[in-house]
């Protein structure tokens, strides 16, 4: 008998216990993308974030403050560093003046964004408004 087949023996005689705890190949669902994704993009603030630079073209750190009430500074330059850090946004300097854009990453983002508006509209307006919504879409 060769070293397979006592790798075989050796096998047979694993517990159910340590079956369990054997390691396998991971499958993209097994690695939780989902899990780290949302512990980059559920930070408080980022998809709304998101939201302005995409859909509302803001890219003034000004401009996406004034457009989300209860959003301090100190919070809006700790999360676009967050932000730059991950790749979603990259921080623009020119004649003294500072703005902020998507990276293809961060554009990437703006899926997750269109199918929160698809769901919002479906299931948080009025009944009305959501079909005049969805008719112009």
């Amino acid at each position: 008998m060769g070293l397979a087949g006592a790798e075989r023996i050796v096998a047979r005689t694993r517990t159910h216990a340590e079956d369990e705890r054997r390691i396998y190949p991971l499958l993209a669902y097994q690695a939780d993308p989902i899990r780290e994704s949302v512990k980059w993009l559920g930070r408080k603030w980022t998809l709304l974030i998101l939201r302005d630079m995409a859909f509302l073209k803001l890219t003034r750190f000004g401009q996406i403050l004034r457009n989300n009430p209860g959003l301090t500074p100190r919070v809006l330059a700790r999360r676009l560093r967050q932000m730059q850090e991950e790749g979603l946004v990259e921080r623009l300097v020119a004649d003294e003046k500072v703005a902020y854009r998507l990276t293809s990453r961060g554009e990437d983002a703006v899926f997750i964004l269109l199918a929160f508006l698809r769901y919002g509209i479906r299931h948080h307006l009025p009944p009305q408004v959501a079909r005049d919504a969805e008719s112009k879409s």
